[in-house]
């Protein structure tokens, strides 16, 4: 099914959709990362409503905002990219691979054609990630059937009522689409042999790392300086990207066998990066004071989720194996 296939079918089954068409690919200020990004995620929802058996489909809204979202409708399921956020995010991967570039350690590990590789990979693992916690939403609410109609929208607002469901959705979401990309990386990182050369590794995990913080902060707007804990519709993105890393790495170190000081390494470089970004509306984060600051806060709020997870059985996290051997195509 190709992309015009996907449109109509949302457009049949959910009203008042403002998708966009083929020919509007050029309204992007990079059209050919857009293209590829639309193509890519079609292809993802080919394989993943194959293998779910589902009657599930992708577009693009025509919205300027940083947002995505997954929607349910009498057995019907959509997952929907921004035009704000495809645009926005072939800027955030290019900028965290410029940033790479300035930094020691990159100068004298990445040449020209790397840096290309490198950001082909940030691509495909960004992109995976964003398709993979969209379709857990999906997963989530197939599984529990009690609404023909649900919409799930990943924008943060600030005063809509705390539910520890959504809370904890969220945080699953996060999970499956961290353990998606994870493997993607892999992937991307191996040679015929199944060899992984370690520099590309460092790199690049470093860069998912950075990058999916990038995305995480972009979509809370100003809602990441101040911490909170049972507010708003999301987690505070600081927790998210904490559980982010925690998810990748894991699933890096099982795979590949990476020791500590090699993981240690790269969380400290990434974290270290974050630091030094100017985000949108010159927005700043201090990533390690941020931490220490608020870090006993930050593990009850966690220990709590963690504890309530065992009462939401539509989770994704409870089988991990089937979904990783589903979708790691």
């Amino acid at each position: 099914m190709n992309y015009n296939n996907h449109i109509q079918n949302i457009e049949s089954n959910f009203p008042n959709s403002d998708l966009l068409k083929e020919s509007e690919f050029s309204d992007f200020n990079d059209e050919d990362f857009a293209k590829y990004c639309i193509d890519y995620c079609v292809n993802l929802t080919n394989n993943a409503a194959d293998k779910l058996n589902c009657s599930l489909y992708f577009g693009v809204n025509y919205n300027k905002k940083i947002n995505a979202s997954a929607a349910i409708n009498n057995n019907q399921a959509a997952i929907t990219f921004n035009f704000g956020l495809i645009d926005k995010l072939g800027t955030i991967i290019s900028d965290t691979i410029t940033l790479f570039m300035k930094e020691n350690i990159a100068c004298f590990t990445i040449n020209e054609n790397q840096k290309e590789e490198l950001k082909q990979i940030s691509y495909n693992c960004c992109i995976t990630y964003l398709f993979y916690h969209e379709l857990a939403h999906i997963i989530q609410l197939l599984r529990i059937n009690e609404k023909k109609s649900f919409n799930f929208q990943e924008n943060y607002e600030e005063h809509k009522s705390y539910e520890l469901r959504k809370h904890i959705y969220e945080f699953d979401a996060d999970l499956f689409g961290s353990m998606l990309s994870g493997f993607e990386l892999m992937k991307n990182v191996m040679n015929e042999k199944f060899e992984v050369n370690t520099d590309i590794l460092f790199n690049s995990l470093t860069a998912l790392l950075f990058t999916v913080a990038n995305i995480v902060i972009e979509f809370s707007g100003n809602l990441f300086n101040k911490i909170y804990y049972k507010q708003n519709s999301h987690p505070h993105p600081f927790i998210r990207i904490i559980k982010i890393k925690e998810q990748v790495l894991e699933v890096i170190s099982k795979n590949l066998r990476i020791d500590e000081v090699f993981y240690l390494t790269v969380l400290q470089r990434a974290t270290k990066m974050i630091s030094q970004i100017l985000y949108t509306n010159s927005r700043t984060l201090n990533y390690e004071e941020f931490y220490n600051e608020n870090s006993k806060g930050i593990e009850s709020y966690i220990d709590e989720i963690e504890d309530k997870n065992i009462f939401y059985k539509e989770l994704t996290r409870f089988k991990p194996q089937e979904f990783h051997n589903k979708f790691n195509i």
